[in-house]
C-alpha cells in the first residue's frame, strides 16, 4: 500500500507538472470530479473543485464548434483509438484560446472507461502564423506597387526622351531636319534620361551601399536630410542584405521625421551586438507615432520580420520618437 501511495503520489506530481492541459473524462465525455491538472485549471481560470461534472464540449468548448468537439471525443470512445483536434477552448471569462488537443483511451479501471484529453496552447503561435499570412501579403503587394511605380516612371520619364531621341534621329536620317540641330538636341535628351535613370536606379538600390558600405550610405542619407543628423556607424563589414534593411530602416526613420516629428535633430546609431546588427534612431520631436498610422513604420516591420529580426518603437506624445531594430547577421 505504501509503495501504491508513493507511485500515486509520482504520477499526480508529474500531471500536475506537466505543461500540456489534461483532464480525464468518462465515456459519455463527462469530465471526471478533481481530475485536471494545475495547467488546465491555471489556463481556463476554474477552481479544481469546479471543472468536473459536466460535459467537456459543453463547459470548454464555444458555441459554433462543440459539434465537432464532440465527435471527436465519441470517435475516439468508439473506435478505442487516439484522435488528434485542433480548435477553440473557452476560458471561463468567456475568452477563446486556440488549442491542438488529443482524446486518448487508458486501460479500463474498476470504475469504467476514462479516456484523456490532452491539450497544447498554440494561441500565441496561431497569432504568429496570422501576422506572417498578413506580412508576406503587405510584402507582394508593395512589390507589386514597386513595379507598377518604376514602369510609369519609366515610361513617362527616360522612355519618353527616348521616344523623343528617336523620332529626332529618323528626322535627320530622312533629311527633314538639320543633322547638327538634332545632334545637339540628341545630346541633351540622352544627358537628361542617363540623370532620369541613374535616380530610378538609386531609388532600388543606392549605388553608395554597394560601392562604399553602409557607413559611407548612410552619410549620404544623413547629409540630405533637413535636420542636424548624429552618425554613429560601425565600419565593419556587413551582409547585403542585413546592410540594405539597415539602410532603409535609418532612410524611411529620417524621412519620417523630417516629415511629422517636427525635429530638430536626430541621432542614428548602428552597431554590432553579439550575432545581431543593432540600428537605432531617435529624434527630440513630438512623439506619437503609431506603428498602424501608415504603410512606412509598417513596411519597416514587415522588412526586418522578413530577416528573423524585431523592431520596436518607442514614441510617447511630446517625447520624441526611438526606434530600435535588430537584424540577425547569421
Amino acid at each position: 500500500m505504501a509503495e501504491l501511495e508513493r507511485e500515486r503520489e509520482l504520477l499526480n506530481s508529474i500531471a500536475n507538472n506537466a505543461p500540456s492541459l489534461l483532464c480525464l473524462i468518462e465515456g459519455d465525455g463527462r469530465v471526471r470530479p478533481f481530475a485536471t491538472n494545475r495547467a488546465f485549471e491555471r489556463t481556463l481560470g476554474y477552481e479544481p473543485h469546479e471543472t468536473g461534472g459536466a460535459y467537456f464540449w459543453d463547459r470548454y468548448v464555444p458555441d459554433g464548434e462543440r459539434a465537432a468537439a464532440r465527435d471527436c471525443i465519441l470517435s475516439a470512445v468508439r473506435t478505442r483509438s487516439p484522435i488528434e483536434c485542433e480548435g477553440r477552448w473557452m476560458q471561463r471569462d468567456g475568452t477563446p484560446i486556440e488549442v491542438a488537443w488529443c482524446c486518448t483511451p487508458l486501460p479500463k479501471i474498476a470504475s469504467g472507461p476514462v479516456f484523456l484529453i490532452t491539450g497544447t496552447d498554440i494561441t500565441e503561435r496561431k497569432r504568429h502564423e496570422e501576422e506572417v499570412r498578413r506580412s508576406r501579403a503587405r510584402i507582394v503587394a508593395a512589390a507589386d506597387d514597386a513595379r507598377r511605380r518604376l514602369e510609369r516612371n519609366l515610361h513617362d520619364g527616360a522612355q519618353q526622351r527616348l521616344i523623343a531621341l528617336l523620332l529626332q534621329l529618323r528626322g535627320a536620317q530622312r533629311g527633314t531636319l538639320e543633322t547638327m540641330a538634332v545632334v545637339d538636341a540628341a545630346v541633351e535628351e540622352l544627358a537628361a534620361a542617363v540623370r532620369e535613370l541613374r535616380e530610378l536606379a538609386q531609388g532600388i538600390h543606392p549605388s553608395a551601399l554597394t560601392e562604399r558600405g553602409l557607413a559611407a550610405a548612410l552619410r549620404i542619407v544623413a547629409a540630405r536630410a533637413p535636420l542636424d543628423v548624429e552618425l554613429d556607424v560601425t565600419d565593419a563589414p556587413i551582409d547585403t542584405n542585413v546592410a540594405v534593411a539597415a539602410y532603409y530602416i535609418v532612410s524611411e526613420s529620417l524621412n519620417n521625421v523630417a516629415k511629422y516629428a517636427g525635429a530638430s535633430r536626430a541621432a542614428v546609431r548602428v552597431r554590432e551586438t553579439g550575432e545581431r546588427l543593432v540600428v537605432v534612431v531617435e529624434d527630440d520631436g513630438q512623439g506619437g507615432a503609431n506603428m498602424d498610422g501608415g504603410t512606412g513604420l509598417r513596411g519597416l516591420v514587415d522588412r526586418v520580420s522578413a530577416l528573423d529580426g524585431k523592431l520596436d518603437v518607442d514614441s510617447p506624445s511630446g517625447g520624441g520618437t526611438r526606434l530600435r531594430a535588430e537584424l540577425p547577421l547569421a
